[in-house]
């Protein structure tokens, strides 16, 4: 399995953004109030998210179509 690495390094990245948000949502609950700046970023995170869940989803409906071997003269 070829792609193992990929789905490591999707899965520590996955780890590191829950950690992020996390870290936003004890920020926002007790060491300052969100701001409309806040929102907007929220906003955009949520879009990429949504995204990246279609791409994801996506990868399920890919068929395999291996190149056609080389023809040698």
């Amino acid at each position: 399995m070829r792609t193992l690495g990929h789905h490591a390094a999707i899965a520590a990245n996955i780890d590191a953004i829950n950690s992020r948000v996390a870290a936003l949502a004890a920020s926002f609950a007790s060491v300052e109030q969100r701001t409309a700046a806040d929102d907007a970023l929220i906003d955009i995170l949520s879009a990429q998210a949504s995204g990246l869940l279609a791409a994801a989803q996506a990868l399920k409906a890919i068929d395999y179509a291996p190149p056609a071997p080389e023809v040698s003269e």
